[in-house]
């Protein structure tokens, strides 16, 4: 009964992330299921990408342009925020307010804020502070994330290979793990899978439960 309860108030789903590709990291198969069960999915991202490690605008817009192509969300945002520059502010919580009420959302899935990330931490805290306007928070795990305790895990076994599909589209990111030596998809499946053996499935997405109706 909990379980039918809990998906009829989410039906209009408002994913955020601070920069492009961070939305794919971290629950983008928790997206998929959720399009796939036919719920209306906004995608917004808060910045543009440009800014460091020399990554331009134009770069990573095309990247995420070529992702969200594929998948026929209902609204897909770009920010135009530098990356480092989103603030947990009046102007940020007015933005994301405005969002929610003009899609209905009654869904939030965002970053967490404890993070090592400034921008992370800033839309993490931004929304918390307009969770009194929807009726589910749910915080999904960055790269970078700490002290990050998932207490609800989505089963994407369905959805694990148009995850990494929709990952190799964002080259700028593949390249700059592999100047470090490390392999950005392997990373990826591994901790899926991890998540998948704690929720006995084979690939799982785990989320942190901040507000939930029903």
């Amino acid at each position: 009964m909990y379980k039918e309860e809990r998906k009829k108030y989410m039906e209009n789903v408002l994913v955020i992330g601070a920069h492009p590709d961070d939305i794919e990291l971290g629950c983008i198969g928790t997206v998929l299921k959720l399009k796939s069960a036919g719920k209306k999915i906004i995608y917004l991202v808060m910045t543009n990408g440009g800014n460091w490690e020399k990554k331009t605008y134009i770069d990573r817009l095309c990247e995420t342009k070529n992702a969200v192509n594929s998948v026929n969300f209902d609204e897909v945002i770009i920010g135009n925020i530098k990356d480092g520059h989103l603030l947990h502010n009046p102007k940020t919580i007015d933005y994301l307010s405005n969002i929610i009420k003009k899609y209905e959302i009654d869904t939030v899935l965002c970053q967490y804020f404890k993070d090592s990330h400034q921008d992370h931490v800033n839309v993490g805290l931004s929304a918390i502070s307009i969770s009194s306007i929807c009726e589910n928070l749910l915080f999904y795990e960055s790269l970078t994330s700490t002290e990050f305790i998932p207490n609800l895990f989505i089963d994407i076994s369905d959805f694990e290979e148009q995850k990494k599909s929709l990952l190799r589209k964002y080259t700028s990111q593949i390249e700059k793990y592999k100047k470090r030596n490390q392999n950005l998809l392997s990373y990826i499946e591994a901790k899926d899978k991890l998540n998948g053996i704690k929720s006995c499935s084979n690939y799982s997405e785990g989320l942190m439960i901040y507000k939930m109706k029903g």
